[in-house]
């Protein structure tokens, strides 16, 4: 099967009997056609993660640059916390991947001050096997808005597998418990379910240290 995100096939389908369509009417003059199918090939591409699960680190959910690392308030349970900001990359794919083992808690939307630019927001509440909290929101104001999540509430997600399907060049940010420790620094730029952005440390492993 060619590697498309299942959110994309649809739309590929319909652009390929386009193609066909102005090639059967047009001739030469539907060479162009073959750019919009090319560049849904590149949109929704899906080459496929294969990581190695890590305990109690958090991967990061997407291809992008690190924009901030730094102690915040989390406007969805309402806690302090540490937020790691990201900016989606236009090179890299627009899949979503889970960034730890968890359960899917619930889905959030709303506008928060402290999110990037108080923008209206999508997050999803996931909660470890170790019952630490983690909070993914992105920003969904600005079009094209697209956003697809393929688990519900209750669902469990495995570390690095694909969820959903992100774009385009999309702000997110990603609330830890304040007790985690980052592993990365603003201007870094990171490969989704595969670049740790965090470690979760527990108070029990900070005694025993």
């Amino acid at each position: 099967m060619l590697p498309i995100a299942p959110e994309g096939r649809l739309y590929l389908a319909l652009l390929a009997v386009l193609v066909a369509v102005a090639h059967l009417f047009l001739g030469v003059w539907a060479l162009p056609t073959w750019l919009l199918l090319l560049g849904g090939f590149f949109i929704f591409r899906n080459w496929g993660r294969e990581t190695p699960s890590r305990p109690l680190a958090v991967v990061s959910p997407l291809d992008a640059r690190v924009m901030a690392v730094d102690e915040c308030h989390d406007p969805f349970l309402e806690r302090p916390a540490l937020c790691v900001t990201l900016r989606q990359s236009w090179r890299g794919e627009f899949n979503m991947y889970s960034p730890v083992e968890c359960r899917v808690q619930q889905f959030f939307r709303r506008k928060t001050d402290t999110a990037v630019d108080a923008s209206g927001y999508l997050a999803v509440w996931l909660k470890t096997d170790e019952a630490e909290d983690v909070v993914v929101a992105m920003q969904c104001r600005s079009w094209p808005h697209v956003f697809h999540c393929m688990a519900g509430a209750g669902d469990r997600l495995g570390q690095s597998r694909r969820c959903g399907f992100l774009g385009f060049a999309r702000w997110a940010q990603v609330y830890l418990p304040p007790t985690a420790r980052a592993e990365v620094r603003p201007g870094q730029r990171i490969s989704a379910a595969t670049d740790v952005i965090a470690t979760l440390v527990h108070k029990k492993q900070d005694a025993d240290a």
